[in-house]
């Protein structure tokens, strides 16, 4: 790891009374053997979903795509130098 990214860090936080409360219970029952390993299993559910909604979002990006072909919405090139063309007018005509 770098400087800039330690293999490991701490963290301090300041948990409401009824949060301390679910953790100790968490751990007490032996669904985790401690409180810093479930916030890793809370921090992976985070990636998780996060990569779930970004998934969801590229698949409803792709679809719409499809609708635009499906409906003949689209623009066909001869050769990359007219699509570089119609790209830079389309960024200059969004400025």
């Amino acid at each position: 790891m770098t400087a800039e990214h330690p293999a490991h860090s701490t963290v301090q936080l300041e948990l409401e009374p009824d949060e301390s409360a679910f953790i100790e219970r968490q751990v007490s029952n032996g669904a985790y053997t401690s409180a810093e390993d479930m916030l890793r299993a809370g921090l992976r559910l985070l990636a998780q979903n996060e990569r779930r909604e970004r998934i969801a979002e590229l698949r409803s990006i792709i679809d719409e795509a499809d609708r635009s072909v499906e409906a003949g919405d689209f623009k066909e090139f001869s050769n990359s130098g007219d699509l570089t063309a119609f790209i830079v007018a389309e960024a200059k005509a969004r400025r």
